[in-house]
């Protein structure tokens, strides 16, 4: 998916008075609700922290949100989504929407690339 493509899917689900947030390479989202001193380093100190998955935990758990074209997955920690474009979700049910989600978040927590800032 292309990268602006994917900010504007977020700009459109997000709050416009949440103004910080940082997007990784595989399309996970950081929202950050206070002014934090580093936005980069907070974000990925967030991901790290809660973007590991531990099945049978609160970390395992979704819920999936149709948007415009394609889902967003969030999980048990307010303020990291995930985007499944509809090419890669058509005709999935939404805990295989959600397991795409959540893998996008366990991978992006290992790598920890951001691709995009919005301050």
């Amino acid at each position: 998916m292309d990268v602006s493509e994917l900010i504007n899917i977020y700009k459109k689900v997000i709050e416009p008075k949440l103004k910080d947030w940082v997007v990784f390479e595989h399309g996970t989202c950081v929202i950050l609700y206070h002014t934090p001193k580093d936005l980069e380093a907070e974000a990925k100190e967030v991901l790290q922290k809660y973007g590991k998955v531990h099945p049978g935990s609160a970390s395992a758990d979704f819920t999936v949100m149709k948007v415009d074209n394609g889902w967003i997955v969030a999980g048990d920690q307010p303020g990291i989504l995930n985007y499944v474009p509809e090419d890669e979700g058509r005709g999935k049910e939404d805990y295989e929407l959600g397991l795409l989600g959540r893998n996008q978040k366990e991978q992006d927590s290992k790598e920890l690339k951001i691709i995009y800032t919005n301050l």
